[in-house]
């Protein structure tokens, strides 16, 4: 019964969160539609709509369960997952932009406002429906356990190692699978000049370390633990969730080909952030509760 419950509660929170971030994206793009802002949709609208309210959900199956065993007030509950949710749906919608014009037809900061509103969304149910009423702060306190230029050279050390996995993988992947996809055009994907490839992975490195830089910070709990937890959040938000959203565009052999190398690429990454940001100091720092493992969730 215990797990029956709290799957139940999980589920039927993430479907909430699911909604919510459908909604807002509906919203928001209604509203950029009216002032001009972006064109008028292409394609089965109907099935495109269905796989965001599936990603959604995705979003609040996953991120909830975290925000159940997360220190952190209510509103830096709402910060740490709408920067989880912005900054990785961003990123990869950046990357996009550039890899699959065809796919994101909408000025990259008109999506950036749609993206925000629509992770405020989801974090705002996340931490709603999934954290405890009586957890303390957490992140600013590990913040002022170490000097600016301390984690300046973390958070820009963390952001090289994406970009060595990024090449690595990258090239690996591209030499391997998906070089006659980029050839063939599948899906709308062309291959930018080496230039630009730079450039946009210049501004999703940094991107990708933040989404998850204050989730680490307000962890409680064992490094291994955090190691994991942060490779799998810029997995399964970075990865899992944006390849859910092209399920109805890309091939499948080119699905699962990016999922093997979004893994290495983001799974890695996260394992780097955490090593460097986590401090064992936060983690034996005496909070409201416990939070080194999963409370139930109420049905």
């Amino acid at each position: 019964m215990h797990i029956v419950r709290t799957v139940s509660g999980t589920l039927w929170r993430g479907i909430v969160v699911g909604v919510a971030y459908i909604t807002a994206m509906i919203l928001a793009g209604i509203l950029f539609g009216a002032l001009g802002l972006i064109p008028p949709a292409n394609g089965n609208v109907t099935s495109s709509l269905l796989w965001t309210l599936v990603a959604g959900i995705l979003l609040g199956i996953f991120l909830g369960p975290l925000a159940a065993r997360t220190s952190a007030t209510r509103r830096q509950h709402v910060l740490i997952w709408a920067a989880v949710i912005f900054c990785n749906i961003g990123a990869v919608a950046l990357e996009g932009a550039y890899f699959a014009p065809d796919l994101v037809p909408i000025p990259i900061p008109v999506l950036a406002a749609q993206q925000f509103l629509a992770a405020l969304a989801a974090g705002g149910l996340i931490a709603l429906l999934f954290a405890r009423r009586d957890q303390t702060a957490a992140f600013l306190e590990t913040l002022r356990r170490r000097s600016w230029l301390s984690w300046v050279w973390r958070f820009l050390l963390a952001s090289l190692s994406y970009l060595v996995f990024y090449a690595v993988f990258g090239a690996l992947n591209y030499t391997l699978v998906t070089e006659p996809y980029y050839a063939s055009h599948a899906g709308g994907l062309v291959a930018p000049a080496a230039g630009t490839v730079l450039a946009v992975e210049l501004v999703r490195a940094p991107l990708l370390v933040l989404s998850i830089v204050l989730l680490i910070l307000a962890a409680r709990t064992t490094r291994r633990r955090v190691l994991i937890i942060a490779g799998l959040t810029l997995f399964w938000v970075g990865g899992i969730v944006p390849l859910t959203l092209q399920i109805d565009s890309l091939p499948a052999p080119l699905l699962l080909a990016s999922a093997a190398e979004i893994f290495l690429q983001n799974f890695l990454t996260g394992v780097v952030t955490a090593w460097l940001f986590w401090s064992a100091r936060t983690a034996t720092a005496p909070v409201s509760d416990d939070n080194t493992r999963l409370q139930p969730l109420p049905a």
